[in-house]
């Protein structure tokens, strides 16, 4: 029963711990079920800043909103220097797990590729989203279903 409890204390203050963190918790999404660290394969551009970070916003959120269907979800930017990337669901039952979040990150590879800012990068070269994010300078990604779901990557 005592390990039950300390157990329990622990959990309760690594929540209230991120809480403290990320001030984004409890506003945008709900605190991460899911915490992974990123080893990416590149660093970060020394030409980036936030308004190269708001452009690659810019590219996904118009190649999502030309298809002929609502957007099924949000992606925008926060923090003081934009380095946070925070992707919301819109539709319920969407993004609602790891495998779904990390497929959508996935998907966003070929959006992110053709974008202009990486128009040097030869297509031979393996390289994922969250590489291609870190090379942008973000930080952090957060993938949520909205409600009770949230995944998080940090990209190292």
């Amino acid at each position: 029963m005592k390990v039950i409890t300390i157990f329990i204390f622990v959990v309760c203050l690594n929540i209230q711990t991120t809480k403290a963190n990320d001030k984004l918790i409890g506003y945008y999404y709900p605190v991460p079920n899911n915490v992974e660290n990123y080893k990416a394969r590149m660093r970060v551009s020394i030409d980036t800043n936030r308004v190269i970070r708001k452009n690659i916003v810019k590219v996904i959120t118009n190649e999502f909103l030309n298809k002929p269907y609502p957007p099924r979800f949000a992606i925008f930017m926060k923090g003081i220097r934009a380095e946070k990337l925070v992707i919301v669901s819109m539709t319920r039952g969407n993004l609602d797990s790891t495998y779904r979040a990390r497929a959508l990150l996935e998907s966003m590879t070929a959006v992110v590729r053709r974008s202009p800012l990486f128009r040097d990068i030869k297509p031979e070269t393996l390289l994922n989203s969250l590489d291609l994010f870190k090379m942008l300078g973000f930080k952090k990604i957060v993938v949520s279903d909205g409600d009770k779901f949230s995944y998080q990557v940090v990209l190292k």
